[in-house]
């Protein structure tokens, strides 16, 4: 009886430390407007370490996806960042609001046409 108790406590702890571990690696945090924005500047770049996108909104707050890898084991670190819209300049505000992405993600733009070469006058 005693065995069987303390088997069963090895696997409820192996049970939430794995759900731990799972929810560990992705965190939902919400920023002010301006930090938001700081980050949203971020989403053009291409870069192989780290990745910013902007992934939507609701009728009320805006959404941006920040990804790297984890430092310790294997995978992805993934952040979700959010502000209310209300702490957004008008101008970003009536794009979204409007269907227009205010921000491009550098994801986007691969395997469009490269733009001319700049050529020295």
């Amino acid at each position: 009886m005693k065995k069987m108790m303390i088997i069963g406590m090895i696997a409820g702890f192996g049970t939430l430390a794995t759900m731990m571990l799972g929810c560990a690696s992705t965190r939902v945090k919400e920023v002010c407007g301006a930090e938001f924005l700081k980050h949203a500047q971020q989403t053009d770049l291409m870069g192989s370490f780290a990745w910013t996108s902007y992934i939507g909104s609701t009728h009320d707050r805006a959404y941006l996806e920040y990804g790297h890898p984890a430092f310790i084991g294997n995978g992805m670190q993934v952040t979700v960042f959010w502000t209310p819209l209300s702490e957004l300049p008008s101008n970003v505000v009536a794009q979204i609001t409007n269907g227009v992405r205010p921000w491009t993600n550098a994801m986007d733009r691969i395997g469009q046409p490269a733009q001319p070469g700049y050529r020295s006058p």
